[in-house]
């Protein structure tokens, strides 16, 4: 998403958490350097949460850049930029749904949830195709 410049912006609604980034990089060391350097000035008031989250990625690209961004590399150095901010370890991240699409900007949309409880046991078998 172009040269590592861009705008974060913070929006919290209730216990809920929104991280809009705006032109930035989604090459993984340079976005998680640069959403990490904005959640240490801003979100100060923010304190890491215990118990388990549930993380939603959305990635806009625009249609020229759509084979450099694995939604995977995207997902880990948000939640990695988010570590000691929303929570303590990016191991409590129990539910994560990260996506791709083409869009008229470069931008990304980070909502956080935190959760009541740990998710329920689920069966490892084929009953999971329908799921």
């Amino acid at each position: 998403m172009g040269s590592g410049r861009g705008h974060v912006r913070l929006i919290t609604q209730g216990d809920e958490v929104l991280i809009l980034i705006d032109g930035a990089t989604t090459q993984t060391r340079t976005l998680k350097k640069f959403v990490s350097a904005f959640m240490k000035e801003n979100a100060a008031s923010i304190r890491p949460w215990f118990g388990p989250f549930e993380v939603r990625i959305w990635t806009s690209v625009m249609a020229d850049k759509r084979g450099h961004h694995d939604v995977d590399n995207v997902a880990k150095a948000v939640l990695d930029s988010l570590s000691g901010y929303i929570w303590r370890d990016d191991r409590q991240v129990v539910r994560l749904v990260s996506e791709r699409f083409t869009g008229s900007a470069n931008r990304i949309a980070v909502r956080v949830t935190p959760l009541e409880d740990q998710l329920p046991e689920v069966p490892l078998d084929n009953s999971l195709f329908s799921a």
